[in-house]
């Protein structure tokens, strides 16, 4: 099968949904399948891509507003792509969609999160895809409500498996908590604080912070140090790390912690990967989607922890009395999900 993956500019190391291909393409090849990918820098692009149609089994396109436009916004040229493509066998991915879809959102991202829900929606009527996958329960909820038929599709992390020497792997008298990602600034740090705090006491351990790979949230990183200045806790900054180096500290540490709410999980590459090195991850539901539409990718159930739960610590450290889980291939599941859909 020829399986050509169109997404906006291609930025590996520097874009999730550039590593999400790359990592995607390679597993295809590896299963004997080829591929091709094609990137969206501009709506000239788009509207050039639909005059020259490349010859493919499976038209996936990679969706994230921004991606194809700095406003989220292509006028015509999605329509036009979607026009040309209409009658070709198309899989549309959503790892995000408009903006402005959770209930405390400024008038104003809510005004042009519709209008990107508009071209969207207009988007989906024309073109028919064949697949509609989305990343994350935020995202397929919204789509639902608009009455499109979309169905789950894992993604997987980016940081692939390097095994560890046995010897590196002692473990000494502190607890390592990892932070691998963005450090959001609105994440609620106090309460991450309470909560390791009580496992740190509770285990008579200390903490220490390792903040994993480049950070390019300064705010974010600030209130971290000052949570972990608060409570006597050692902070790790590794800088920028080689994929390898990032798997070694994920198999020496012994949490990780995601600062992407807990609804929208699914779209974190980073969290993928910690959850996908048998870490158990700490993350928090700030409620912009309903409790029964919420869920978590059943090869990690029982592996992910809300802060929301004051008895959150309690049940991590009964988790971590448990053998590791082994890792977790995850490229491989969603190729081959994405293949068995095809077929």
């Amino acid at each position: 099968m020829n399986v050509c993956l169109v997404m906006g500019a291609y930025r590996p190391g520097k874009c999730g949904i550039s590593d999400y291909v790359k990592l995607l393409g390679d597993e295809l090849q590896r299963k004997g399948h080829s591929f091709q990918r094609i990137s969206i820098g501009s709506q000239d692009c788009f509207l050039k891509l639909a005059k020259n149609i490349p010859d493919a089994d499976l038209i996936s396109l990679q969706f994230a507003p921004y991606s194809f436009s700095t406003k989220g916004l292509t006028r015509n040229a999605l329509l036009e792509f979607a026009k040309a493509f209409s009658k070709r066998k198309t899989q549309v991915n959503f790892h995000e969609i408009w903006i402005g879809a959770y209930p405390r959102a400024p008038w104003k991202e809510k005004f042009h999160g519709w209008r990107q829900k508009r071209e969207i929606l207009k988007f989906l009527e024309t073109i028919q895809p064949d697949l509609i996958h989305a990343t994350n329960a935020a995202a397929l909820d919204r789509l639902k409500r608009e009455g499109v038929n979309a169905e789950y599709l894992y993604l997987f992390g980016n940081i692939p498996y390097v095994p560890i020497p046995t010897a590196d792997l002692k473990n000494n008298d502190k607890l390592r908590v990892a932070f691998f990602g963005t450090l959001y600034k609105s994440f609620p740090y106090p309460v991450l604080g309470k909560r390791l705090e009580t496992i740190s006491k509770t285990s008579k351990r200390p903490l220490l912070l390792t903040v994993i790979g480049r950070h390019r949230e300064s705010k974010g990183l600030g209130r971290l140090n000052n949570l972990a200045s608060a409570r006597g806790f050692e902070v790790e900054l590794t800088g920028e790390l080689e994929p390898k180096a990032i798997s070694h500290h994920f198999q020496k540490s012994d949490i990780g912690v995601s600062t992407t709410p807990y609804d929208v999980l699914g779209k974190s590459g980073a969290t993928a990967a910690m959850l996908e090195h048998g870490l158990p991850v700490f993350a928090y539901d700030d409620g912009d989607t309903l409790p029964d539409r919420l869920f978590t990718f059943e090869k990690f159930r029982g592996q992910t922890f809300l802060l929301n739960d004051y008895k959150s610590p309690e049940k991590l450290l009964s988790f971590l009395e448990k053998p590791r889980r082994p890792f977790f291939d995850g490229v491989a599941h969603t190729t081959n999900k994405m293949l068995d859909s095809i077929y």
